[in-house]
């Protein structure tokens, strides 16, 4: 039997921990966010959010607050719903700025797709297509996680219906499999290959020629990373690397006791979900979008380096070595367009 990594016991909670939002959410301080939205307004005037660097951020007044959510993501209970973003006074161009320069202070923004979006939209722009990359369509998501240190979410605008999302304890997820089936745990730090889902750079082969570690490792850092469609599909297409019932069971148990033991919340508009991204696994069910199109469901998301990394074994990363987040590569979409046929 293998030796299993030791949880932070900060991160380990279940969604019963919580009775309302107040319980997990930091409240940016209204005369602080006021005191800010002149400079914010005047930046957007003159660039793009994505240009704005962390040495011209007009931030000093939400530093405290800030400082205290990253203390909470990167090293206590690993998520927090941040609220009091002004997205009814501000513009888009405006509201991507003051989430930009919010996301600054918390690490570094890297690349979301082969587009090079390190400012992402989340919008349906595929409805059910499961061949769309998730974040682009509106079906449910399984429990999973996403690149880099810190994931964030803020909402400008909520579904007509649905779109609940889920965060789970990763730790705790680890604590019930150690406890009940360690034999399926096993299994998981073991981990499995990866379809790179077409967005591996030119040259790369299609799947990861190395396993990812569900959980791992390094330096006393228990870490998590799942996406299970990008397992399955690598199995599908490639028999070689193909999962086995008990692979099947593992991977059951780890989304169930996710699942069951997640906390669930609807964001609002002003409201942003930061999590780390090696601690949380996050899921949402699938939505229904208003007719209108100023009234769609509509997330800014950020994917974020934080300085100094979280210490992770090499093996957790499906686009390269050491390298955070997706690589850009000019002229595509994230979509898989098809199955590989193999020669």
């Amino acid at each position: 039997m293998a030796a299993f990594a030791a949880p932070n016991p900060a991160a380990l909670w279940t969604g019963a921990d919580f009775s309302s939002k107040d319980d997990v959410a930091v409240d940016l301080p209204a005369d602080a966010v006021a005191a800010v939205i002149p400079a914010v307004k005047a930046l957007a005037g003159t660039r793009s959010a994505t240009d704005l660097s962390r040495a011209e951020e007009p931030m000093a007044a939400l530093a405290p607050t800030l400082d205290q959510l990253r203390q909470i993501v990167l090293d206590g209970r690993g998520m927090a719903i941040l609220r009091g973003f002004p997205v009814d006074r501000l513009s888009l161009a405006e509201n991507e700025c003051f989430y930009w320069l919010c996301g600054l202070h918390l690490g570094q923004p890297v690349s979301q797709s082969v587009m090079g979006d390190r400012l992402g939209h989340v919008k349906d722009v595929a409805g059910k297509d499961p061949q769309a990359r998730a974040y682009r369509n509106s079906t449910e998501l399984r429990p999973h996680s996403d690149p880099g240190d810190i994931l964030a979410f803020l909402c400008l605008h909520p579904a007509m219906s649905g779109g609940e999302s889920l965060f789970a304890s990763s730790h705790s997820v680890h604590e019930v499999m150690r406890a009940e089936r360690p034999d399926l745990l096993e299994r998981l730090y073991k981990g499995y290959h990866y379809h790179r889902f077409g967005e591996q750079p030119e040259g790369w082969d299609a799947v990861t020629p190395h396993r990812v570690p569900i959980f791992s490792e390094r330096d006393g850092h228990l870490s998590a990373r799942l996406v299970r469609q990008y397992i399955e599909i690598c199995a599908d297409e490639f028999p070689e690397h193909a999962i086995t019932p008990e692979d099947h069971e593992a991977l059951d148990m780890f989304e169930d006791v996710a699942a069951r033991d997640g906390y669930r919340f609807t964001l609002g508009p002003g409201e942003a979900i930061v999590a780390n991204n090696y601690t949380c696994l996050h899921a949402r069910t699938a939505f229904d979008d208003y007719p209108d199109e100023a009234r769609k469901r509509h997330l800014l998301r950020l994917w974020l380096h934080a300085n100094p990394p979280r210490p992770t074994v090499r093996e957790v990363f499906i686009y390269g070595d050491g390298e955070p987040g997706i690589p850009p590569r000019g002229g595509d979409t994230p979509y898989y367009q098809h199955r590989i046929e193999r020669n």
